[in-house]
Parts: structure tokens; sequence; C-alpha cells
């Protein structure tokens, strides 16, 4: 179990260092898990505000958005023109005001229905931020008034243990009924 520890604080750390950190929690059940994601503005030494967000799954299904966030403007997005990958974000929010996550901030509320049998491990996310001071710490797409990132989400690691948890016990239980019928 330490190593698992050890893991989850390894990727929490590596994660803090990027100019956005993507989590996510996880609520309900197979077929009816809730994934809450947070995004952490890393933007430091500027006043870049995240005003695009989005999440690539299994298909669309957001539920809950911050307030100011706008999940009905782009049905998907994809950032293949600004120099980015060419998936094709199936989860979107925008807010127009772009004042709402700005430099050391966080915010979750970004929220979708998943009706998977199990909980995504690794979901790949967009951040586009804009603002009047430049980022210049490179790793983003687009020009640096209008810095884009992508990257890949992991559940945060109390979720991640709990699965390793529920996991371990399911794995334990199917090795005591093989054994005992």
């Amino acid at each position: 179990m330490s190593r698992i520890v050890f893991l989850a604080l390894l990727v929490v750390s590596v994660a803090a260092a990027s100019p956005v950190n993507v989590t996510y929690t996880v609520a309900g059940s197979s077929g009816n898990w809730t994934l809450d994601f947070s995004v952490m503005n890393n933007e430091m030494g500027t006043d870049q505000a995240i005003y695009l967000f989005g999440v690539l799954l299994d298909g669309p299904g957001v539920i809950g958005s911050p307030a100011a966030y706008d999940p009905t403007v782009f049905p998907t997005w994809t950032n293949s023109g600004l120099g980015g990958s060419s998936l094709v974000y199936n989860n979107v929010w925008l807010d127009a005001s772009a004042s709402n996550l700005l430099p050391g901030q966080m915010l979750s509320g970004f929220d979708v229905l998943v009706t998977s049998a199990t909980i995504p491990q690794a979901v790949p996310w967009f951040a586009i931020s804009t603002g009047t001071i430049p980022y210049t710490a490179g790793g983003n797409l687009g020009d640096p008034y209008n810095p884009g990132f992508e990257g890949i989400a992991s559940p945060e690691p109390a979720t991640f243990l709990l699965v390793v948890i529920c996991a371990g016990v399911l794995f334990t239980r199917c090795c005591f009924l093989r054994a005992a019928g």
C-alpha cells in the first residue's frame, strides 16, 4: 500500500509543476458515474484567465458547470488548428467573460455523466487562456497571449486509492469464493 501512496504523491507533485493541472473526483456507481473536474491555473506571473476548457470521454454528458461557464456554445472542439492534437473534445465549457479562473486559482464543478461500467482512469483535456501579460514559460499551443494546453487527467489520489481498495476487496472475495466453491 505504501507504494501506491508514494505513486499518488509523485503524480500530484509532477502535475503541480504544469501550467494547468486537471484532476477529477468520481461519484456514483457502474453505468452512472459523475466525474467532477477541477482545473488549477498555474500560469504564474501573468494575468492569463482560463476561458475555454474541455475533456474527451466516450460521449457528451455535461451535467454541471461552474458559474459563468457555458457548456452549450461549442458542442465539440479540436486544437489541431492551433498546433495541438487532432482529438475532438466532446464536453466543452466557455467563459465568455474570461475572468473567472486566474493564475493561482482552482475551479471545480465541470461535471460529466459517464455511463461506462468502469471509471475512466485517463481523460484527455485541454484549456485555453487569455490575458494582457503573455505566458512565456513554454509548453503551450498558440501565441503567448492566448496559450492553449493539453494533457491527461486522472482521478484525484483519494479516488484512485478508493478504486484500488475496491479492486482489492473484489479480488479477495473472488479468490475466497473460488476456494470455497
